[in-house]
C-alpha cells in the first residue's frame, strides 16, 4: 500500500506545491486505473499565469432534472446520457440511487423534455434489477435505447421502447461469452437511418475485479452489433484487431468512449493513460476497424508490476471522442504524470495536481510522454510543446491572489473530464472543436477542498488557438457547488446543444475512494444549456465581445480598479452580491466605446467581507471574487 500525499497549492503570479501524507486504500472492486496510488511532487514547481481574462455566464439557479445519493457516475471516460432530437425534444440518463449504503434499489435514472419542459424528477429507475453506469442513445424512427450494466453474470440490460418520452420500457439482454459473462461498464452508441443497428463495447473483469484473464487480456475490451433489436449479435464478443493482446495486457474499467456515429463512420477512443493511447475508427459500419494511434507509450505492455517506469506524461483516463463531418476524428483526454518505482505489485502513483487538458486530431503528431512532458505543472506553457502546436484545450485558471487550498479525490487531472462536440461557424464554414470539461476552480472553496466547475474553450480546426474559457458555474448561486461528471449531447440543434451534469455542495464522492471524501448526501443531475464558440463576426453572443481583468488591489478597502477590453461600444453595468447572493450594490458606468477601459470601484458602501461583482456588456456578464478589508 503506498502513501498518498495531497499537496497545497498556490497560486497568484506563481504555484508552489509542499508535500502533506495521508493514506488512500486502493479499490479491488475496479481496475487498474483506480488502484494508482497517489503521490506528491518533493521539489517546489513555479509557473507563470495570467490571470483568467474570462469568468462565469451569469445563468441564474440550477435545472435540476434528477437527484441521486449514489454519486459516482464514471470511474473516468463519461458515457453518452444525454441526447437532444432535432425536433427539439431531450432525453437524459445517469446512476441513480436513494437508499444508501448498499444501494439495493440503484439503476438508471431516465427524465424526458417534451420541448416544452421536462418532467417530474423521477425516484424510480427505469429497469426492473438493480443496474448501473447507462448509455443513451436515439433508436428507430422516434424510440430511445438505454444499456446498463448489472454487475452480476446477467450481463448487460437493454431498455427500449418505440416513442420516446412516453409508454413502457421493454428489456433484453447481452450475456458475456462463456465464464466471462458478467461483462460491464458499457459504451453503447447507435447508428443507421433511424438509428437501428446497435454498437456497444464492453469489459470483461479483470484479476483486480474477481476475474479472469480472457485471450491473454487482464480485462479484455468487447465489440457487439446487432441490427435487430438484440435477438442476434454480429460479431458478438469481438476483440477488435488493435485491441488485443498483442498490444496490451489489458483495459480498465471506463477508459473508452464511444463517437455519435454519422452515417457509417464510426470511432471510439480507448486509452488508459500509460498504455498506448487509440482511437479505432470505422467507415463501413464496424465491419472492419482502423488502429489509431495517438499517445505512443513507453511501456505498451505496462501493468503495475514492474516497477520500472520513471516519471512520464501521460493521460488520466478521462477520454472524449467526437466525429466532424468530414470523418476527421478528435480526441481529448486529462494530462497526468505518471511513476512506479516499487516492483511486484499492481500498483503505481499519479500527481494529482497534474495540469492540462490535451487535444489531438488526425492530422497532429503522435504524442508521447516527451511532447506531453513530465513536468506536473509546467513553468511556462507558452514555451510547452502542446501549448505551440496547439493541443493544449485548456489549463487550470488563475483567479486574483486566490490559491488552491486542496484537491478532492477523482482520479482526474486539474483540467479533466471532457466533452467534445463539432459544428461548422454559420458565417465562414469553418470547423469549430468546443470543448466542455470540469477543472478545480480557484478561489471557489470550502476552506479545506477546491470545489470543480464546468469550463469550456473552443479552438478553429486547423488554426488550433484555444480560448474563449468560460466558467459556467462560477457565478453567485454556484458558490458552493461541486460540478463535475458532464456529458454533452453531440447533436447540434437550432445552432444550439447542452449537457448534464453532476452537482453538489461537497467536493468529491461518497463512493471513492475507501474511505470516501464524505458521507452520502442528496446530488442533483443538472441540466446546462451551452453557447457556441461563435469566432467570426460580432454576434451576441460572443464569448469574446468584452474581457475583464481581476479587480487591483484585492483585497483592498478604499478603492479597487478594473480593467475591461471591448471589441465593440456597450453600455456597462457592474452589480455586487455578498456570499448570500443578496445584491448590495450598483454602479451604472454608462456607454463606453470600444477599446480598454478602466472602472473604479470604492469600497465606502461595503463592510469587510467577501463579494462577487458581475460586469455586464450586452447581454455578456462576467463574475468575479473581491475581498473588501
Amino acid at each position: 500500500m503506498k502513501k498518498v500525499f495531497f499537496v497545497v497549492l498556490s497560486l497568484c503570479t506563481s504555484i508552489s506545491i509542499h508535500a502533506q501524507v495521508n493514506q488512500l486504500k486502493s479499490q479491488p472492486r475496479l481496475n487498474k486505473i483506480t488502484e494508482k496510488a497517489v503521490v506528491s511532487n518533493q521539489d517546489p514547481v513555479a509557473v507563470t499565469n495570467e490571470i483568467n481574462p474570462y469568468t462565469s455566464v451569469d445563468r441564474g439557479p440550477s435545472i435540476v432534472i434528477g437527484e441521486t445519493f449514489y454519486d459516482l457516475q464514471s470511474n473516468s471516460s463519461m458515457a453518452q446520457r444525454f441526447w437532444e432530437f432535432d425536433d427539439g425534444t431531450m432525453a437524459s440518463t445517469w446512476t441513480m440511487g436513494m437508499t444508501p449504503p448498499d444501494y439495493a434499489d440503484r439503476g438508471t435514472g431516465y427524465n424526458y423534455f417534451d420541448g416544452t419542459s421536462w418532467g417530474p424528477i423521477p425516484i424510480e429507475r427505469i429497469e426492473n434489477v438493480r443496474t448501473g453506469w447507462p448509455n443513451y442513445a436515439p433508436y428507430g424512427a422516434n424510440g430511445e435505447l438505454v444499456c446498463a450494466h448489472t454487475f452480476t453474470n446477467d450481463g448487460l440490460v437493454f431498455s427500449w421502447r418505440t416513442n420516446k418520452g412516453e409508454g413502457d420500457w421493454n428489456y433484453f439482454s447481452l450475456i458475456g461469452p462463456p465464464a466471462h459473462e458478467d461483462i460491464s461498464w458499457p459504451r453503447m452508441m447507435t447508428s443507421g437511418e433511424n438509428h437501428e443497428i446497435i454498437h456497444v463495447i464492453y469489459l470483461t473483469k479483470g484479476t483486480g475485479n474477481g476475474g479472469t484473464v480472457y485471450e491473454g487480456l487482464n480485462g479484455a475490451l468487447l465489440y457487439s452489433r446487432s441490427a435487430d433489436g438484440g435477438l442476434t449479435w454480429n460479431p458478438q464478443h469481438q476483440i477488435i484487431d488493435g485491441l488485443g493482446s498483442d498490444y496490451t495486457s489489458g483495459w480498465s474499467a471506463d477508459d473508452y468512449a464511444f463517437a455519435a456515429s454519422r452515417g457509417d463512420n464510426l470511432a471510439f477512443i480507448a486509452f488508459g493513460g500509460i498504455t498506448d493511447g487509440v482511437a479505432m475508427k470505422s467507415i463501413d459500419g464496424g465491419d472492419n476497424w482502423e488502429r489509431i494511434l495517438f499517445y505512443q507509450s513507453p511501456d505498451p505492455f505496462f501493468d503495475g508490476n514492474g516497477g520500472n517506469l520513471p516519471q512520464c506524461g501521460g493521460g488520466d483516463g478521462y477520454n472524449a471522442i467526437v466525429m466532424d463531418d468530414e470523418g476527421m476524428v478528435h480526441v481529448a483526454f486529462g494530462r497526468q504524470i505518471h511513476l512506479d518505482d516499487t516492483p511486484d505489485d499492481a500498483n503505481w502513483s499519479y500527481f494529482p495536481y497534474s495540469d492540462g487538458l490535451v487535444y489531438w486530431n488526425e492530422d497532429m503528431e503522435v504524442l508521447d510522454t516527451t511532447k506531453i512532458s513530465n513536468e506536473v505543472i509546467p513553468e511556462d506553457w507558452t514555451q510547452h510543446y502542446l501549448y505551440l502546436h496547439g493541443n493544449l484545450a485548456a489549463y487550470t485558471q488563475g483567479h486574483g491572489i486566490d490559491t488552491i487550498v486542496g484537491v478532492s479525490y477523482y482520479g482526474a487531472s486539474l483540467t479533466s473530464m471532457p466533452q467534445l462536440v463539432f459544428y461548422r461557424d454559420f458565417l465562414t464554414n469553418q470547423k469549430i472543436i468546443q470543448v466542455d470539461y470540469s477543472a478545480v476552480s480557484i478561489g471557489y472553496d470550502n476552506s479545506e477542498l477546491n470545489f470543480r466547475h464546468i469550463w469550456q474553450s473552443c479552438c478553429l480546426v486547423g488554426e488550433y488557438y484555444w480560448g474563449g474559457f468560460t466558467d459556467y458555474t462560477g457565478d453567485v448561486f454556484h458558490i458552493f457547488s461541486e460540478s463535475v461528471f458532464p456529458a454533452a449531447s453531440q447533436n447540434i440543434v437550432n445552432d444550439r446543444y447542452a449537457l448534464i451534469y453532476q452537482e453538489d455542495n461537497m467536493p468529491g464522492t461518497s463512493i471513492s475512494p475507501d474511505p470516501p471524501t464524505h458521507d452520502p448526501i442528496l446530488t442533483s443531475i443538472v441540466y446546462l444549456n451551452m453557447w457556441r464558440c461563435y469566432i467570426t463576426g460580432e454576434d451576441e453572443l460572443s464569448n469574446n465581445l468584452f474581457q475583464i481583468s481581476q479587480n487591483y488591489p484585492n483585497p483592498f478597502n478604499g478603492s479597487t480598479y478594473i480593467e475591461i477590453n471591448l471589441s465593440s461600444p456597450s453600455d456597462i453595468l457592474l452589480e455586487v452580491c455578498n456570499l448570500t447572493g443578496q445584491k448590495v450594490m450598483v454602479v451604472d458606468y454608462g456607454y463606453k466605446t470600444a477599446g480598454k477601459q478602466t472602472l473604479t470601484l470604492e469600497a465606502s458602501q461595503l463592510v469587510q467581507g467577501v463579494y462577487f461583482y458581475t460586469v455586464t456588456a450586452r447581454e455578456n456578464k462576467i463574475t468575479r471574487k473581491m475581498l473588501v478589508e
